[in-house]
């Protein structure tokens, strides 16, 4: 048994996510090697140590992950790293800074290929940036369109990586938990086509039972990740829906909490913040967007949701 498990890097979920873990004999992380990361199974040097290497986007829940990591790893359970798309990452960067030289390596090698799929992305998203700051809303959300595009393809090329790793490491294993981030659906798919016909491959949402009950969803997509995902499948698509989801985009993104937040027993923080969110901007149109966009670009996320739900009450959307 193979599963594949979708999910946020968020408190909330971890609970979830060590009763699947449990279940397995094997757990795949969604991270690239690291040469400390068995010592810090071990115990041979602290979490903190561990940690203070890299700069996390959630710095409490990976010293939380880490903790369960050694719990789970002390009751006998596999724990690997594979994400060879951010290793061929990694390696890029050490190449770069030591002065090497990108003409001279091997086109096959897959390291080309990660280079130029970060370099369109990044080109992507410094245009947005620019754009956002003076150019007129169509401008902007076209900005998001072209960043959105450039994201889905490195997304693509990072799930069709891992899948190919996975596959190997699955001949090795009865059964295998494999970590992903919630955006990465394409990721299944590569690894049923690449994983032997008799092995089972099936899909969890770690948080779907709270989202169900809340949404009646299996999962919330912000119209960000939704765009995104619609071209990771798509690459080619436009038209007015493409329009109307960057644009909802826009302030979808002004109205989430930034910080982590700590669940307790029964809550889901972020899960409640995303679907808030969601249903403030589920029935804005193109216009509603535009001239929401002004007014909430400079605000904080309670300031913006302020001023998104008077505009709604007032009937506008």
């Amino acid at each position: 048994m193979i599963t594949v498990a979708f999910s946020t890097h968020r408190l909330e979920v971890l609970k979830e996510a060590e009763a699947r873990m449990r279940e397995h004999d094997t757990i795949a992380l969604e991270e690239p090697p690291h040469p400390d990361f068995h010592a810090m199974l071990c115990g041979d040097i602290t979490i903190e140590d561990y940690l203070q290497e890299t700069d996390y986007e959630f710095p409490r829940f990976a010293e939380a992950s880490c903790r369960l990591y050694r719990v789970l790893h002390a009751s006998g359970k596999r724990l690997l790293q594979v994400d060879p798309y951010m290793e061929k990452l990694n390696r890029l960067h050490d190449f770069l800074a030591d002065g090497g030289d990108l003409q001279a390596v091997d086109p096959k090698d897959p390291m080309q290929a990660v280079y130029y799929a970060e370099k369109r992305a990044t080109a992507a998203l410094l245009h947005f940036y620019e754009t956002s700051m003076t150019a007129p809303f169509t401008h902007v959300v076209q900005a998001v369109i072209q960043f959105a595009r450039a994201d889905a393809a490195r997304i693509a090329l990072r799930d069709a990586m891992r899948a190919k790793r996975l596959a190997e490491e699955a001949l090795k294993v009865s059964t295998l938990y494999v970590e992903s981030g919630y955006i990465h659906w394409k990721l299944f798919r590569d690894l049923c086509r690449c994983i032997e016909p008799k092995r089972r491959v099936r899909v969890c949402f770690l948080l779907e039972r709270e989202a169900r009950g809340r949404l009646g969803r299996k999962q919330v997509l912000g119209p960000g990740d939704t765009l995104t995902l619609l071209f990771v499948f798509h690459p080619k698509i436009r038209g007015p829906f493409v329009d109307l989801l960057a644009a909802r985009s826009l302030i979808y993104i002004k109205l989430l909490h930034k910080g982590e937040m700590e669940p307790d027993e029964a809550s889901v923080p972020h899960l409640e913040d995303e679907i808030q969110a969601y249903r403030l901007t589920d029935r804005l149109s193109l216009t509603d967007c535009e001239k929401l966009y002004s007014q909430v670009r400079r605000r904080s996320p309670q300031e913006a949701r302020e001023i998104v739900k008077t505009y709604s009450a007032k009937g506008n959307a």
